[in-house]
């Protein structure tokens, strides 16, 4: 596979991925450049999930599961990279919003506290910490002076937000969004629309997502998978105006999905 190294942060090298020997993905190659925002569209099925999964090894977890292929994380093969080591670099938020039950300002330290990113333990660095990452979430100004509350009564949109400051607190790379706004109000949803569309100044993201208008209003790039296999990847304004694969231009449009 052919591609520009220097502006790759991720590269996906002929990947195939089986559940119980029955293939999900099958020989999907691409890269995702850096700071960018890729967005992941496709009906039910189609192995988006299983490929978010794949790029953070979460599905390692799975005794069923196996892969072939290759991911290279700034040149290094993530699967010969150390587990806890690619959590840091490749942070991942899910559907739902699985705040912890602690306090706002536990929920942000605690994976910092956890995985050493803390150097000095002093109180003002972990300060300094929990408020950078609430202020890059867009959490700041609606939670600073309750910090000391329970997570568990934000709402749905600031919690999901809440784990984006959760996976910021440790500075990743790439950061994995998994259908993100599925549960979320579209008020909720503009404002994690737009945390994704400010944190690509400094993060590389992947966003699946089921809301082909989403996708058109946030991705820079787009890949439309179908049934395990990579259909056409391409600039996102193009692709919605002019697909170059009929079946990509029928899943836009509503013909099926």
């Amino acid at each position: 596979m052919k591609t520009n190294l220097y502006q790759n942060k991720m590269l996906i090298d002929d990947l195939s991925c089986f559940f119980s020997n029955k293939c999900v993905l099958e020989n999907v190659s691409l890269s995702i450049i850096k700071n960018e925002i890729l967005t992941i569209i496709g009906p039910s099925n189609s192995g988006k999930t299983s490929f978010l999964r794949t790029l953070n090894r979460m599905n390692d977890f799975n005794s069923d599961f196996s892969r072939k292929g290759n991911v290279f994380l700034d040149e290094e093969n993530i699967f010969h990279m150390n587990m806890e080591k690619l959590r840091m670099r490749v942070g991942m938020l899910f559907a739902m919003p699985i705040p912890l039950p602690m306090t706002v300002y536990e929920n942000v330290i605690y994976a910092p506290k956890r995985l050493g990113v803390i150097k000095h333990g002093k109180k003002s660095e972990m300060d300094a910490i929990v408020e950078q990452a609430l202020r890059d979430a867009s959490l700041w100004d609606e939670v600073k002076d309750r910090l000391d509350s329970s997570a568990m009564k934000m709402s749905g949109g600031q919690q999901q937000r809440l784990c984006i400051a959760r996976i910021l607190a440790i500075n990743p790379e790439v950061i994995l969004f998994d259908e993100p706004c599925s549960g979320l109000d579209p008020i909720s949803t503009a404002k994690v629309e737009e945390t994704m569309i400010a944190l690509k100044k400094r993060y590389t993201i992947v966003l699946v997502t089921n809301n082909v208008k989403q996708a058109s209003r946030v991705g820079d790039r787009t890949a439309f998978f179908l049934m395990g296999r990579l259909i056409e990847i391409g600039g996102t304004a193009k692709l919605f105006v002019s697909p170059k694969e009929q079946k990509t231009n029928d899943y836009i449009t509503g013909r099926f999905g």
